[in-house]
C-alpha cells in the first residue's frame, strides 16, 4: 500500500508510547475527545504554540520532492511542495484560499475554487480538528466502536461549518487518530478520500503523526517530515495571496483620503487650489484598485491593474466630464508609476484640439501619496502638468 507520510522529526525526537484504558461502554463524545487531546500532548501544551514550520519530502505520482509547511494560529497555512515534477504553492490566510498550481498550467496565483477549497479546509486546522471544536463551529458525534482494515477503532463523525462531513477513526487504546474518510478532489472531480496517520512522536511536548497517507481514486501522496520547528518567527505575508506584478507596492493607496488639488489650464496660468475627498478600494484580492471621487461637480472612476502578459501597468479612468473611457499604460520605475494614452489611442477631443494625457503616481507611503496629471495637445511631443493631487489619509 502506497502511503502519504508526515514524518515529524525533531532535534530531540523520542519514541512515543501511549497506553490508556480501552473506552468504557457508554463513553460520551467529550470523554473521547478529552482523551484524544491528552494523547496529543494536551491543550495547555498546544495552546502555548503559535507557529509551526515543518520540512521534509513529498511523494506524489511516484516522484519524491521536497516540501515546507508553515502554520500559524487562526488556521493560517502555507505549503510549498513539489507535486510529481511540478512545484505547487498553496496558501490560506484565514479567509482567502489560493494556489500557484503548475499542474493547471498557470504560473500565477489564483483563488482555489469550490471542491478544492473544501478539501484544503480539511488540512488548515492548526492542531487536530477536535481541539476547541465547538469554538470552531464544528459538530462532532461519537458513533461507538467499529472496525477499520481489521483494526478496532473509535468512530467520530465531524461536520464542518460548510456542512462537509468527515469520519474519523481513533485508536481505542492510545486515542490517537488512525485515519479519516472525507470528500476528496481529483483535479476538481469528487472522489472519496482516506487519510492514514502513523508513527506518532513527541516534538517539544506535542504529539504529532510522522506518517500521513492520503488515498483517493488512483492517487496517493506521501509526506515525510525531516524537521519540525516550534514558535519560529513567520511573517503573515507568506500566507497572503501573491499579487500580480508589483501591485503590492500600491496597496498603501487603499483607504479614505483627504486630497489637496492644484489645477491650471495652461503652462502660463496660475494654480487654482481646491480640496476633495477620495476613496480607493481593493478589488479582486488586490489585483485591481479602484478610486472614486468628485472634482468640480464631475464624478470620476479610476482603476489600476497590472497586465502580466504585456508586463505593463494599465490605468483606466472614466468621468462624466468627457463621457469616455481613457486607458493608459506604463511602467513602475524608481518608485514612480508613469502611464499615458499615447500608445493606447484614447485621447479626448474638445475646443478644436485633441488632448493626450499622462499620469504619474509617486511618493507612496502608508500616510499618503501624490498624483500628477500631464496634458499634450501635439500627440505627445510636448507635455505640461495641469493637475497635482496630494493625498493624506483621513484620521480614523
Amino acid at each position: 500500500m502506497f502511503r502519504t507520510t508526515i514524518t515529524l522529526l525533531t532535534l530531540s525526537c523520542t519514541a512515543l508510547t501511549i497506553l490508556t484504558a480501552a473506552p468504557a461502554a457508554g463513553s460520551t463524545v467529550d470523554e473521547v475527545i478529552t482523551k484524544h487531546i491528552e494523547a496529543r500532548g494536551g491543550a495547555e501544551a498546544w495552546d502555548a504554540v503559535q507557529t509551526l514550520k515543518v520540512t521534509g519530502s513529498y511523494t506524489a505520482f511516484s516522484k519524491i520532492g521536497s516540501f515546507t509547511l508553515h502554520r500559524k494560529r487562526d488556521n493560517k497555512f502555507h505549503l510549498d511542495h513539489v507535486l510529481g515534477d511540478k512545484p505547487v504553492e498553496i496558501g490560506f490566510d484565514g479567509e482567502v484560499a489560493w494556489w500557484v498550481n503548475l499542474w493547471n498550467g498557470i504560473p500565477w496565483a489564483q483563488t482555489i475554487p469550490g471542491l478544492d477549497r473544501a478539501v484544503l479546509m480539511q488540512d488548515v486546522d492548526f492542531e487536530s480538528p477536535f481541539f476547541h471544536y465547538r469554538e470552531k463551529g464544528y459538530i462532532v458525534e461519537f458513533q461507538g466502536e467499529d472496525q477499520l482494515d481489521g483494526q478496532s477503532v473509535l468512530k467520530l463523525l465531524l461536520t464542518r461549518p460548510d456542512e462537509s462531513i468527515e469520519t474519523w477513526y481513533l485508536d481505542p487504546e492510545s486515542y490517537l487518530e488512525v485515519a479519516y474518510d472525507a470528500q476528496g478532489s481529483d483535479f476538481g472531480s469528487p472522489f472519496p478520500q482516506r487519510a492514514y496517520f502513523e508513527d506518532f512522536r513527541q516534538v517539544g511536548g506535542l504529539v504529532m503523526p510522522h506518517f500521513i497517507e492520503k488515498q483517493w481514486y488512483t492517487r496517493d501522496r506521501i509526506m515525510e517530515v525531516e524537521k519540525v520547528e516550534i514558535n519560529v518567527e513567520i511573517e503573515d505575508t507568506i500566507f497572503s495571496m501573491p499579487l500580480p506584478g508589483d501591485m503590492g507596492a500600491f496597496q498603501v493607496m487603499v483607504g479614505e483620503w483627504d486630497v489637496k488639488v492644484e489645477q491650471r489650464d495652461s503652462p502660463q496660468a496660475p494654480w487654482a487650489e481646491s480640496e476633495r475627498a477620495s476613496t480607493v478600494e481593493r478589488r479582486m484580492d488586490g489585483a485591481l484598485l479602484e478610486e472614486r471621487f468628485t472634482q468640480q461637480g464631475f464624478h470620476a472612476l479610476r482603476s489600476l491593474t497590472y497586465d502580466r502578459f504585456k508586463e505593463r501597468y494599465r490605468l483606466s479612468q472614466f468621468s462624466d466630464f468627457t463621457g469616455h473611457l481613457d486607458i493608459q499604460e506604463g511602467l513602475f520605475e524608481d518608485g514612480r508609476l508613469t502611464t499615458s494614452n499615447v500608445e493606447t489611442g484614447t485621447p479626448w477631443a474638445g475646443f478644436g484640439q485633441t488632448f493626450h494625457q499622462r499620469l504619474s503616481i509617486f511618493d507612496l507611503s502608508e500616510n499618503g501619496f501624490k498624483i500628477e496629471a500631464e496634458r499634450s495637445a501635439d500627440g505627445g511631443e510636448n507635455w505640461f502638468v495641469f493637475s497635482k493631487a496630494t493625498y493624506s489619509r483621513k484620521a480614523e
